[in-house]
């Protein structure tokens, strides 16, 4: 099983690659384990997006040691922050909830389009796949049918998650890559049983840890613990301290969903 997955994250990420490509970098297990497949095949450009404290710049410097890669440290201070959040929302005209997750995204495509770059690599789509957030447990616990859920989540990410990352990608010129949205890769996984894909519940997604150690990933990324983009690069700290005037400025679509959490 286990060396099955790994295969199969091999083939999806070289399927993505070009000679050189940049890689939308956390320092976490999704974002590392593609990283750590493409640079053995092409010139890779990790590039990590955050607050100078933040906890992903702090981990995608230790793990891009861990990896001999050179990662492209992006520090963005609170200005900037608002003046991204209003570049996205005009793309987007989203809600709160997403903008920030997006932020760190978009100024890592800007960086990437600044080197010159063509694609980038997105590591959406591994949380469906591999039970990756906390309100996944809280459904099983109720008794809700979380393998039906989890298929449905990650077959309307196109349309959710995944449709809002590529409109900013494609606006900025870039071609947005999703190793995680591959076809064989999640036949597969779904066709494990939910409590195999469950059984790590403490750091979450356990078969891809256990894949990505199979495939040599450092440990430092092996037993880093899920932050979401929002929470780890410090955006979503700067933003609440200027929601109310953001809502008002900055109306969501009503129709709009939550994005997933």
């Amino acid at each position: 099983m286990i060396p099955e997955i790994s295969q199969l994250l091999k083939s999806s990420v070289e399927e993505c690659l070009e000679d050189e490509i940049a890689v939308s970098f956390s320092g976490g297990l999704d974002s590392g384990l593609i990283t750590h497949i493409s640079k053995k095949l092409v010139k890779v450009y990790p590039i990590s997006v955050g607050t100078e404290d933040s906890p992903d710049i702090e981990y995608s410097i230790k793990s891009a040691e861990e990896l001999k890669v050179n990662l492209e440290k992006v520090i963005i201070d609170e200005q900037e922050i608002l003046d991204l959040y209003s570049k996205v929302y005009q793309i987007t005209k989203s809600n709160f909830l997403k903008l920030e997750i997006l932020i760190p995204i978009y100024k890592s495509v800007l960086v990437a389009k600044e080197k010159g770059l063509e694609a980038i690599l997105i590591g959406s789509g591994a949380e469906e796949l591999f039970v990756g957030y906390n309100r996944y447990y809280t459904y099983f616990n109720e008794g809700k049918d979380l393998d039906t859920i989890l298929k449905e989540e990650f077959k309307t990410l196109p349309g959710r998650d995944v449709g809002m990352i590529t409109k900013i990608i494609r606006k900025v010129g870039l071609e947005p890559r999703f190793p995680f949205m591959n076809k064989k890769l999640s036949d597969y996984v779904f066709s494990i049983p939910l409590e195999k894909r469950m059984e790590d519940k403490e750091l979450k997604k356990g078969l891809l840890r256990e894949a990505g150690k199979l495939l040599g990933l450092p440990q430092i990324i092996l037993n880093r613990k899920k932050k979401a983009a929002q929470y780890g690069s410090g955006v979503h700290k700067i933003l609440m301290r200027h929601s109310d005037e953001l809502n008002e400025k900055y109306p969501a679509n009503s129709m709009e969903t939550p994005p997933s959490m």
